[in-house]
């Protein structure tokens, strides 16, 4: 740890009585306390408590488009202080794409602390101490200053760049690989997201479950809140603009039973709404939502039936909700992203047995042939309960991986030993 972090070790004496039955008090937002009872003074015991220095993790963020690269930084940031009681600090180049997942940061007048992560500009990393960990997300690529920052430092900090998220074969290979720079005498490992236990897993949080079985006994009133039923299918769709919504509209309206339709105010939210605007049918019901903090977007999915989702963040948290979803999976050049969703749906096969066919067959319509859209929407539709159990015992799966913010802390206290 550097030397500006570290925090004394001292002791104390607490009354046995008066302390909790835990191994972990909260004394200050910059240290923890480990408390040992004495077996031998069942009263007014002495308590050694040794101050744990908080571990400082510097995380980059170079937002390309949408909100996905700035999603999954604020997920890992928010997890990494909360639940790993790290001290974070976000560099990103676009604030202002951060400040519409997180409303409480004011991305003009940066940098501003929000819980234990700073956020900053890119820029301003140029003037700061490396931390203890930097983590380049996607391959970034740091500035070069502060690369050799990281090399001259001692000790020297432990260099990651957490990559995509892909359930392909090749990933188990690579994860936690180190990689040395090519010109500075220092080296960065590659730590992978991914499905299976050879990999890094996904994040999730401690709490995830008892909020959705939370949300449950609401969710009539959440849908009312809307002007819907409840007993009306839902679907939530998160969608690219260039996504088949004129297909699905085709296949909804052809679809005799009544549907709800929400989907966040977005160009793909435009487009949606010009396709209603002539021969609505009378059984589509749509609702145009506004967009939420990144901490409210699990409610818009556990309050609908069936999904429809983009990017990397809402994939993993479709997959975590439990419900029937298709991924509208971004674009790649020579069809990658068609092997990417393939490689995945053959993730799912123990758990979705017999409805794994149907599930790589809607995926593949929706990003690739989707004049299929149509044909696959009633049996898909008919389907979800069956989808949905086969859902939960996915989701029981990556549960058992555990979060990736915690393997990645793992890996972490293994290499700072």
């Amino acid at each position: 740890m550097s030397e500006n972090y570290r925090q004394p070790v001292s002791a104390a004496v607490f009354n046995y009585k008066e302390l909790p039955d835990i191994c972990t008090l909260k004394r200050r937002p910059h240290s923890s306390l480990r408390v040992k009872k004495s077996d031998e003074r069942p009263y007014n015991a002495c308590i050694q408590i040794f101050f744990k220095p908080m571990l400082n993790i510097d995380l980059f963020c170079d937002v390309i488009d949408n909100f996905g690269d700035a999603g999954v930084c604020w997920r890992l940031a928010r997890l990494l202080t909360k639940e790993k009681g790290c001290r974070v600090r976000l560099f990103i180049n676009r604030p202002e794409t951060l400040q519409a997942l997180a409303p409480n940061l004011n991305s003009s007048n940066l940098p501003q602390t929000l819980g234990n992560i700073a956020v900053m500009h890119w820029d301003e990393c140029l003037k700061c101490i490396p931390g203890d960990v930097v983590i380049e997300t996607f391959g970034c690529r740091l500035p070069d200053e502060f690369e050799k920052k990281i090399a001259a430092k001692s000790p020297q900090p432990l260099w990651i760049n957490l990559e995509y998220l892909s359930a392909e074969d090749w990933v188990e290979g690579c994860h936690c690989l180190p990689s040395p720079h090519p010109s500075l005498s220092v080296q960065k490992y590659f730590f992978f997201p991914g499905v299976t236990k050879k990999t890094g897993g996904i994040m999730i949080e401690n709490d995830l479950l008892t909020a959705q079985n939370a949300f449950e006994q609401h969710r009539s009133e959440f849908l009312q809140n809307l002007g819907l039923q409840q007993s009306v299918f839902t679907v939530f769709v998160f969608c690219y603009p260039e996504a088949p919504l004129e297909h699905f509209y085709e296949a909804l309206s052809k679809d005799a039973r009544e549907v709800n339709v929400l989907i966040p105010k977005s160009a793909a939210a435009d487009k949606w709404l010009k396709l209603c605007e002539d021969n609505l049918p009378e059984t589509i019901h749509t609702r145009v939502l506004p967009m939420v903090p990144q901490e409210n977007f699990d409610q818009l999915l556990w309050c609908a039936d069936s999904l429809i989702i983009r990017g990397e963040d809402s994939f993993v948290r479709a997959q975590l909700a439990a419900k029937p979803f298709i991924w509208n999976i971004y674009p790649q050049t020579e069809s990658t992203h068609i092997k990417k969703l393939k490689a995945f749906a053959s993730r799912l096969t123990s758990s979705y047995g017999e409805l794994q066919p149907l599930w790589l067959e809607m995926n593949i319509a929706w990003n690739e042939r989707p004049e299929e859209i149509p044909r696959l929407w009633p049996q898909w539709r008919n389907s979800t309960e069956e989808l949905s159990i086969c859902s939960q015992s996915w989701r029981n799966d990556l549960l058992a991986i555990r979060s990736l913010s915690e393997n990645l802390c793992k890996f972490i206290e293994l290499k700072l030993k």
